[in-house]
């Protein structure tokens, strides 16, 4: 049996590394402490039963999400697409022109994307009293609208990018929340640069 755990965990780390992920995303997903996933990579202590469980059930989920799958979503995707892990953003998927236009999204799948946000999207994304504000479920959603929210990308002349941020119900080992964004005609964006705050209240609201 321990010897089946060391290998367990060895796939875990494998997929880790593969993933561009740290061991606090991993202790974050499996609902584990980091102290515990670090005694296990060094081998220092094995898996309880939980924690199999627990693994074996992360690895299965994970591998619905390998780089060719991520590499095919981003062939079909309509629009861009952010996912939060943890408390760090990595780069899921991007429309097909947009893959096309900035060949280094291809090198992103699966790493974090945090040191390219620029510009609002930026600010907001350091803001650690309105991400907490998203995550506890006081504000609905923020939409962002401007120039590129990453240095990787570009927007034509006459275009802005508009970028959504929201979070989904906290559950160990999903994904807390995640942005998407499409490009739409500058005359039909509500502001050309700037952000819009959305409470649970004003969507509730008739129109």
């Amino acid at each position: 049996m321990d010897l089946i755990r060391g290998e367990l965990v060895g796939q875990l780390q494998a997929y880790r590394l593969k993933a561009g992920l740290t061991q606090g995303d991993i202790a974050w997903k499996l609902g584990f402490s980091l102290p515990t996933v670090s005694r296990w990579e060094r081998g220092i202590c094995r898996p309880d039963l939980r924690a199999v469980g627990a693994i074996v059930d992360f690895l299965r989920r994970a591998d619905a999400h390998t780089e060719k799958v991520l590499l095919q979503s981003i062939l079909s995707a309509k629009d861009s697409r952010n996912l939060w892990e943890g408390e760090d953003i990595r780069y899921l998927a991007g429309s097909r022109q947009e893959f096309i236009d900035t060949p280094l999204m291809r090198a992103m799948v699966g790493k974090s994307i945090r040191r390219y946000m620029t510009r609002l999207y930026h600010d907001f994304i350091e803001d650690q009293a309105t991400v907490a504000s998203l995550k506890s479920g006081e504000l609905a959603s923020i939409d962002f609208y401007g120039g590129a929210a990453m240095s990787v990308t570009s927007i034509p002349d006459g275009y802005v990018q508009f970028k959504r941020m929201s979070f989904q119900s906290e559950v160990r080992g999903v994904i807390r929340g995640d942005t998407h964004s499409i490009l739409i005609p500058a005359a039909e964006a509500p502001t050309t640069e700037g952000a819009i705050v959305h409470t649970w209240d004003s969507l509730s609201r008739p129109l």
